[in-house]
């Protein structure tokens, strides 16, 4: 199967923002402020391991998403 996305584009903290991720079930949020936006990344935090999150280039986000499914 594909890859299941939502987003949050809401006036609301970034706190806030995160809890929708995590009560979902996702594996991963992927965020895009304006730093991240400038640089042409994202940041690529997991919510299902204690693992780092990245900052990685938007071209590969869909890559690591995919090499990170079970």
């Amino acid at each position: 199967p594909g890859l299941a996305a939502d987003r949050a584009y809401e006036n609301r903290s970034m706190k806030a923002q995160r809890k929708g991720p995590d009560r979902s079930g996702a594996a991963f949020a992927v965020i895009g402020g304006s730093n991240e936006l400038a640089e042409g990344s994202v940041t690529l935090r997991p919510l299902r391991s204690n693992d780092e999150q990245q900052l990685i280039a938007r071209s590969t986000l869909i890559d690591h998403l995919k090499k990170a499914r079970p």
